[in-house]
């Protein structure tokens, strides 16, 4: 298995290890988890189209920035009304809106999780967040050949580059 593929197992493992009163410490660490499987998928999709397998590619995706993508994402899912012109007029598909909602919402909950000491979770919100990204991977399957999630995934490496 891959990574990202790894990651969202362990985030559905630490979701419902405890199984009565689950660990606030479990429940963070899977919405964590959670985000980093999907942030590792769109690395890997973005890296492998580019790169071939090796420390090359590896190097290259240390490029990736976490606002940078947030920020593509969010230009994504909202379909910002600079879009049109930097998508050659292409429209987004839906999976791709649902993916990039998916990764900003994620990585808020994420931030959430890791830094905000007072914040309670449950494990219903937990698993939401979980088959969240389950969804995003198969949205993203469905779409990854499209032309426009190409440049989806080079907005998110390129940041504020892309729309010049």
């Amino acid at each position: 298995m891959s990574l990202h593929d790894d990651l969202l197992s362990q985030a559905r493992h630490l979701a419902n290890r405890e199984r009565r009163r689950p660990r606030q410490a479990s429940l963070r660490r899977a919405i964590s988890t959670a985000y980093y499987a999907l942030f590792h998928l769109l690395v890997y999709e973005a890296t492998s189209r580019l790169i071939a397998a090796g420390p090359a590619r590896e190097r290259f995706a240390r490029a990736f920035d976490h606002r940078d993508m947030k920020n593509a994402s969010r230009d994504f899912a909202s379909a910002a009304p600079n879009l049109p012109v930097l998508t050659g007029g292409l429209p987004i598909p839906n999976p791709i809106r649902q993916v990039a909602l998916a990764f900003v919402n994620l990585q808020e909950a994420r931030h959430e999780a890791d830094y905000n000491v007072t914040a309670r979770f449950t494990r219903v919100e937990v698993n939401n967040l979980v088959t969240r990204v389950q969804q995003a991977f198969d949205a993203w399957k469905k779409v990854r050949g499209d032309p426009v999630a190409a440049l989806y995934l080079g907005a998110m490496l390129l940041g504020n580059k892309w729309k010049r």
